[in-house]
């Protein structure tokens, strides 16, 4: 059966929104807000448009540092987690370009999260890893005290995520008048929207885009049938995405820097900062057996516990960060527990960047 593939043909206002304020707080350099590509916005015009989404806002408020200051997190070093896009990213309701709209479709599907049950399986510079399990059986501090983050910022997340709705209601007074701003200011380069989509639809044509998606999400021994993206113009190189399991669809908010034809850089630049900090989490004894041991077939975090003989809680920090930095694979769960298998592929790339960069040119 063909994969059915839908490409919205509008922004998220609210994301664009969090995104140009999350750069702001965080000074975020204008290159890795916009990127460089002809359907990106040009590096000179960022600041401009910062400014006239941004008048009449301090982002020294406590209020607004309060949702968006990054809090590092291991595995990642060009950007970290931070509230607000924790709770926005929680679902990608993708196919709302209006803010109240959005607001209301992850308002619904958090309380429908809670009521069915779900795991915490691990945290990324987006959002939490939610999965559904309706044995859950632990409390959502309990969930949370498995994650790798500072204990004032996982009590700010039970603050948050205990109190969805009010918090999302002040996410939406912070970042209204950005998003009512965004349109007219955007307006040049979501016009190409069409011609982005076209671009898209044309490289799906001559190649199957499973495996284009499943990379992204890093999932194998999974099979998609429906597949959903709406493009960003802010941090237009990331592309955070979500599996559906019960559905076997996707959903993506996709950077409109990347290319679907899946270009690679050129081998004589220096490895990116994500692959260098791969590299930093290979060079240690554990996680190294921990790879090894899932090159083989998919485990899960206890029985890595199990054959190393190691605390359960360090395995599921670890595992945390790895996934981070793309070096697992995502495979089907057994019960309550995620098996993950090494990214051979990955890690064969990153380790071709260095050696081509050190001894060829």
């Amino acid at each position: 059966m063909p994969v059915e593939l839908i490409i919205y043909q509008h922004p998220c206002w609210l994301l664009e929104a969090a995104e140009l304020v999350h750069g702001l707080v965080n000074h975020t350099p204008a290159g890795a807000m916009v990127g460089e590509g002809p359907y990106c916005i040009p590096k000179d015009r960022l600041r401009s448009i910062q400014a006239s989404a941004c008048s009449g806002m301090d982002p020294e408020d406590p209020r607004v540092r309060f949702y968006f200051e990054d809090v590092p997190l291991e595995g990642l070093s060009d950007r970290g987690s931070c509230l607000g896009c924790t709770m926005l990213y929680s679902y990608l309701a993708i196919e709302h370009s209006e803010p109240q709209a959005y607001a209301q479709d992850i308002s619904r599907r958090w309380a429908q999260r809670q009521r069915d049950g779900f795991q915490i399986d691990g945290i990324d510079e987006f959002t939490l890893d939610f999965r559904e399990d309706g044995q859950k059986n632990l409390s959502l501090a309990e969930e949370l005290a498995g994650l790798a983050i500072p204990e004032w910022y996982r009590m700010r997340l039970l603050e948050v995520l205990s109190a969805f709705d009010l918090h999302l209601d002040r996410l939406l007074e912070i970042l209204s008048p950005m998003a009512q701003a965004l349109p007219g200011l955007l307006e040049p380069w979501t016009s190409q929207i069409p011609q982005l989509t076209e671009h898209w639809q044309r490289a799906f044509r001559e190649n199957s885009p499973d495996s284009f998606f499943l990379s992204r999400v890093r999932l194998s021994d999974t099979r998609i049938e429906r597949m959903e993206l709406a493009f960003r113009f802010f941090s237009p190189v990331c592309s955070p995405g979500r599996y559906d399991n019960q559905l076997r669809s996707t959903r993506f908010h996709m950077g409109v820097y990347i290319d679907p034809a899946g270009e690679q850089p050129e081998s004589q630049t220096i490895p990116n900062e994500v692959e260098l900090e791969a590299l930093r989490l290979i060079a240690n004894p554990a996680r190294i057996q921990m790879l090894r041991l899932m090159r083989d077939e998919p485990m899960s975090g206890h029985e890595l516990a199990q054959a190393l003989d190691l605390n359960s809680g360090t395995v599921s920090r670890d595992l945390n960060s790895l996934n981070n930095a793309r070096l697992l694979l995502v495979g089907s769960s057994t019960g309550a527990r995620f098996k993950y298998r090494t990214n051979l592929a990955a890690i064969r790339q990153i380790l071709e960047r260095c050696s081509d960069y050190l001894l060829k040119y």
